[in-house]
């Protein structure tokens, strides 16, 4: 399928796509430190490129990706934008495409420290509950727990990603053996990144995230939509309360989001049973360690 790029339409181009799949793909990134290997902006690069894969896997509209996010790691040449500034920014874009006439609109966010996935997750439900848009808003590993990918900052799977689609920004073989890769949340890539296992979790992750965006635009009934809304407001409070323990406690004293129970939650939207969903995010509200 081709891909519809929305700035490149014409308003009779956009009239029609909206007519026959009015499904939008909105991509977000950020500008941050990854490490020695990896240029600033990979967040934005790998969530264009998943985007692009996503609107042709679901023939939807794709949008520019926007590297304007909440937060950042604590390093050098990274943008920490505040919630309070882009969650309103978020909420005022969703409504306006809301308004263009999208019915399915998937916010796919690159960048996933706690508060961006916080603030894009609680926007998309502020609209929803108040607009008939449906809204995806989800991080690259969302629809993969089950398969092993949760995610990772400049280590595998984020260097592979990269690799896969913009090999000549992956600067591994510059850094000696022995230099630290400062930064790196996950594993360390080195001997282990490949842009073989980028191109599987491209794959993947677009296959898995067109296929939930056409279920809500074609399958889902107002009632599962609704059980859908509160699914997600149960996920945005467990979003609310780790980074409320995060603000009062030390990083190292709070649980990981991803417990099983929030892991069962990812996997229980991905599957469009959404009543597990929320069930399995009120047993980590509970306990975070869950």
């Amino acid at each position: 399928m081709p891909v519809y790029h929305l700035e490149s339409l014409f308003p009779e181009q956009i009239a029609a796509r909206l007519a026959e799949n009015p499904l939008l793909v909105l991509p977000f990134g950020t500008i941050e430190w990854h490490s020695h290997h990896l240029p600033l902006g990979l967040d934005g690069l790998v969530a264009a490129a998943l985007g692009e894969r996503i609107a042709e896997a679901s023939d939807a509209v794709l949008a520019p990706v926007s590297y304007w996010a909440v937060g950042g790691v604590p390093y050098p040449y990274t943008l920490k934008l505040p919630l309070e500034q882009v969650e309103p920014l978020l909420v005022t874009l969703l409504e306006q495409f809301a308004e263009m006439g999208f019915r399915v609109i998937v916010g796919l966010t690159g960048h996933f420290g706690l508060d961006q996935t916080l603030a894009l997750k609680r926007a998309a439900l502020h609209v929803m509950r108040r607009n008939p848009v449906t809204i995806l808003p989800a991080t690259e590993y969302d629809m993969t727990t089950d398969a092993g990918y949760l995610g990772d900052h400049a280590g595998i799977g984020e260097t592979s990603l990269l690799w896969a689609i913009r090999p000549e920004l992956v600067k591994l073989a510059a850094v000696p053996p022995e230099a630290a890769l400062d930064g790196v949340l996950g594993q360390d890539p080195r001997g282990q990144a490949s842009p073989e296992h980028g191109q599987h979790l491209l794959a993947l992750i677009a296959e898995r995230t067109a296929e939930v965006a056409r279920r809500l635009l074609t399958q889902t009934s107002a009632l599962e939509r609704q059980d859908y809304v509160e699914a997600l407001a149960s996920g945005v409070r467990v979003l609310q309360v780790t980074a409320a323990e995060r603000a009062a406690k030390p990083k190292a004293a709070v649980p990981s989001l991803n417990t099983p129970s929030y892991l069962a939650y990812c996997q229980a939207i991905y599957r469009g049973d959404y009543r597990a969903a929320r069930a399995a995010a009120e047993r980590k509200l509970l306990n975070l360690a869950d």
